[in-house]
């Protein structure tokens, strides 16, 4: 996924400046999205071994898959499933498709989406994956019914983003505190959306890691601590 800026306002209901203010065209920006310094702060390869995969032949979206940085390592935990690389970009739908043989990921399979709409095939997925998107969404409600009906019975969304309280030292994409949605803030949410908090991770130094499943379908093994989130 691209760094915040880009990408939010690229993706799915984008609440991005009008034009004429600060708005950007999308950034095909790989020396950024592939940085050393990204890897330090974003644990990459972390945060994919948290994922809730259970399965080799599982079926998961990486929504805003930018590069694949997500993605690819998300394939390699589904070898002998598929993972959707998301994106409204066909720069990097190009460059998946050219790199996913040589990253050993021919499971990945690049989708361009809508502004409006991820296009997530109803009811085929076991998983959702998504990270410094979420503020930048807008309906949120209505978008995330739409995520939340692309799973099958048991299937999860993970969102990852820049808690409120983070300083966020060293990380020189971390948007303003104004610009980032407090944890809390995104269950309550996504609960109206058909989801319930299933679990948290408290691994990474600047951003929460939230677990979610469809409502009702959340095992009681999972259930999240009752300690309030530090950016709440």
């Amino acid at each position: 996924m691209r760094p915040w800026v880009p990408l939010a306002c690229v993706f799915a209901l984008a609440a991005c400046p009008p034009r004429g203010e600060e708005a950007k065209p999308p950034e095909f920006d790989l020396e950024t999205l592939e940085s050393p310094e990204r890897d330090a702060w974003a644990q990459p390869d972390a945060v994919v071994a948290a994922l809730p995969i259970d399965r080799e032949d599982m079926h998961i979206a990486d929504i805003g898959a930018g590069s694949g940085y997500f993605t690819r390592r998300i394939a390699r935990r589904v070898p002998a499933g598929l993972v959707y690389a998301v994106d409204v970009d066909g720069q990097f739908k190009q460059f998946i498709e050219h790199q996913r043989e040589s990253w050993g990921t021919p499971n990945i399979e690049p989708r361009l989406a809508l502004y409006e709409n991820p296009l997530l095939p109803v009811n085929s997925l076991d998983g959702v994956f998504m990270s410094n998107t979420y503020p930048y969404v807008e309906n949120r409600e209505v978008y995330f019914r739409g995520v939340h009906d692309s799973l099958r019975p048991g299937g999860w969304l993970v969102v990852v983003d820049f808690r409120k309280d983070a300083s966020c030292e060293g990380v020189d994409s971390c948007p303003a505190p104004e610009d980032r949605v407090a944890s809390g803030d995104v269950e309550a949410e996504l609960a109206r959306a058909g989801f319930a908090l299933a679990a948290r991770e408290d691994f990474l130094k600047h951003q929460y890691f939230l677990v979610f499943r469809r409502d009702g379908d959340a095992p009681a093994s999972e259930a999240p601590s009752a300690e309030p989130p530090a950016d709440e």
